[in-house]
């Protein structure tokens, strides 16, 4: 079989905006007031963590940055497009939406650095005794998380 014809029948992957129209996200929006309100905070919460996320290491920037982006989706049209235009926390969000998931690669990058930042943290910061198990087993547990249950993607 020719290869060429093999190209020509896969799909193909197009630069899709992912700004959303106003009309769209108000089928999401709650109708609410307090509803809403408390899905403005809880996006609000999430997104000042993944901002410190930035600066602190071991605390994750792009689970976070969803979590706001979704509960921005719930509440304000206008956060909402406001954080998917974002220069630093837009790219992940939306690359993820594209993708729906994190790459095998992104997977074992965010395992090392976890890993890394963990045994860091044990045992070097932290003297023996019980806050070193809590902060390996939450390690442990994180680590479990994304393998198991973060969505793979494609490469791309």
């Amino acid at each position: 079989m020719d290869q060429n014809s093999n190209l020509h029948n896969r799909p193909s992957v197009q630069d899709i905006s992912i700004s959303v129209s106003e009309k769209e996200v108000k089928l999401e929006i709650k109708k609410n007031r307090t509803v809403r309100i408390l899905y403005v905070i809880g996006g609000t919460a999430s997104l000042v963590l993944a901002i410190l996320g930035i600066i602190v290491p071991g605390l994750p920037v792009t689970p976070l940055a969803l979590l706001s982006a979704f509960l921005y989706a719930k509440s304000s049209p206008r956060l909402y497009n406001w954080l998917l235009n974002n220069k630093i926390l837009g790219p992940r969000i939306k690359n993820y939406q594209r993708r729906k998931g994190i790459t095998r690669r992104g997977k074992v990058g965010v395992l090392a650095f976890m890993s890394i930042m963990v045994l860091f943290s044990s045992f070097i910061i932290v003297g023996p005794g019980t806050l070193r198990w809590v902060i390996l087993a939450l390690g442990l547990i994180g680590c479990i998380v994304v393998i198991f249950f973060v969505p793979n993607a494609k490469e791309n």
